[in-house]
């Protein structure tokens, strides 16, 4: 029988006995906050080190940041909008006056804030969030449609940094949410090709559906000499690494034409190993990224609502279900979960 999540016994400690996810006692806005009422919330592969307690946050905490519902009750001084209002709730809190958000990187802020990470997120029938993180949910989306607006802008947040896609060879290792969702704009920004690197068949027939030319799993053949193969042996100009696997990093150095681009989209929990010598003769050029911004986060929403880029859910639970959605998370039953409080 597998254990049940650190985290969420941490949670019910702090509320006491006879706590469930839906008791959390309904907090009040304080100025400039809103209180929503959760709709759905998905589950991100970022909140399974923290309900393990392999990822470091303040205790005790609700996570949960890729957040939908409805506009509950306004703090003071809150404009603009109404009581009952569809929104998306993006988790990135900047302070605004730092150096990094006046070059506009709040992602960089001194103060970053992220919600359901650094305090109380959307996995509770109530959240509170600064009403500048709000957005207005498309008509066109569902609310649990809308929890793809995050790990897309996440996504998007990278792929922008690394400049333009026209003509270029992409291979994305890692055939999870954000892996496919590389995937799908990969393709919307007009890579020439796409090769997507996983080590089930289910996920990579999916991104085959997606848009990649080829899938290529992990398990039957080298991915690298895949890639070369597929290159005519210069390697990918640009490659994604999605996964956050410690053991898959020198692979995603590899696979790297000379002259490449590398973007880290996974959060790796243990050290790495890389072999630097191999970026300095192939003069790579790797990137980070963390987050988005409230452009991205805004701009992903279209892009679900236009249907240029497919909402990724294979799974809904009430969240009083959390336990097993997790569980089939761990067992990599599920692509992607997102729960309903109400």
């Amino acid at each position: 029988m597998e254990k049940p999540s650190t985290m969420l016994a941490v949670v019910k400690e702090h509320y006491g006995p006879g706590f469930s996810l839906r008791s959390v006692p309904i907090p009040e806005p304080p100025p400039g906050w809103v209180r929503v009422r959760v709709r759905a919330v998905g589950i991100c592969g970022s909140d399974l080190p923290i309900f393990d307690g392999i990822r470091p946050v303040p205790l005790p905490l609700i996570p949960g940041h890729e957040t939908v519902g409805e506009v509950e009750a306004l703090g003071a001084g809150v404009e603009g909008w109404r009581i009952g209002e569809r929104v998306a709730v993006d988790m990135v809190v900047a302070c605004g006056g730092c150096r990094f958000c006046r070059m506009g990187r709040p992602t960089l802020c001194d103060q970053l804030i992220e919600l359901g990470i650094h305090t109380h997120g959307g996995f509770a029938e109530y959240m509170i969030a600064p009403a500048r993180n709000l957005h207005r949910l498309p008509e066109a989306l569902t609310f649990e449609e809308g929890t793809a607006a995050d790990p897309l802008a996440s996504v998007y947040h990278g792929m922008r940094m690394i400049g333009p896609l026209d003509g270029a060879t992409v291979a994305v290792f890692g055939t999870g949410a954000m892996g496919l969702y590389a995937v799908q704009l990969a393709r919307h920004l007009g890579a020439w090709r796409i090769l997507a690197v996983g080590r089930r068949e289910a996920p990579l027939r999916l991104a085959v559906e997606l848009g990649a030319d080829k899938g290529i799993s992990m398990q039957q053949e080298n991915p690298v000499e895949a890639i070369q193969s597929w290159t005519g042996g210069s390697g990918a100009s640009v490659v994604i690494e999605a996964t956050g696997a410690p053991g898959v990093f020198p692979q995603v150095i590899e696979a790297a034409a000379r002259g490449g681009r590398v973007l880290i989209l996974g959060v790796f929990h243990e050290p790495i190993q890389m072999n630097a010598g191999l970026v300095v003769r192939k003069e790579l050029q790797i990137w980070g990224s963390l987050c988005y911004t409230w452009d991205e986060y805004e701009y992903s929403l279209h892009l679900l609502a236009e249907r240029r880029i497919r909402p990724l859910i294979t799974h809904e639970f009430p969240l009083g279900e959390m336990e097993r959605a997790l569980m089939l998370l761990h067992r990599r039953e599920a692509l992607k979960v997102v729960l309903r409080p109400s």
